[in-house]
């Protein structure tokens, strides 16, 4: 009677263990998806992504991960966090990175701006794909 129970329980706990209701699904939903490449701004220049020769592509899924891809490859695998940055003005941002290192994701509507792929130390926009 006691194993069935200790069965049951653990169970019951590795059920719990496998739910999809990470951050990304439960407070930002609206952030899943596939997002390509749009465009990179750095002070005054811009460039687009039809100049560019690579496609570069972004996956956010349930599992609180964001994926990079480069010509269809993975290149990179980080996850997001709970915390926010009190100093940043702009609300609209969620923390990724690895270990100790996160930056922050700004999203409005349907674009999603990464200041670390493909192009380093820039604004590089995301458009989600339809």
């Amino acid at each position: 009677m006691v194993q069935k129970f200790f069965l049951f329980i653990g169970v019951a706990l590795l059920v719990c263990s496998f739910r999809g209701d990470g951050l990304i699904e439960r407070v930002y939903p609206e952030l899943l998806g596939d997002y390509k490449y749009y465009k990179s701004v750095a002070d005054r220049s811009v460039s687009y992504a039809k100049e560019e020769k690579e496609l570069f592509t972004v996956t956010i899924n349930r599992k609180d991960q964001i994926l990079f891809y480069k010509n269809g490859k993975k290149v990179r695998k980080m996850s997001f966090i709970e915390t926010k940055m009190p100093f940043l003005d702009d609300e609209n941002h969620v923390l990724f990175g690895t270990k100790n290192s996160y930056e922050p994701l700004f999203y409005r509507g349907d674009t999603i701006v990464i200041q670390s792929y493909p192009i380093e130390y820039q604004d590089n926009y995301f458009i989600k794909k339809k």
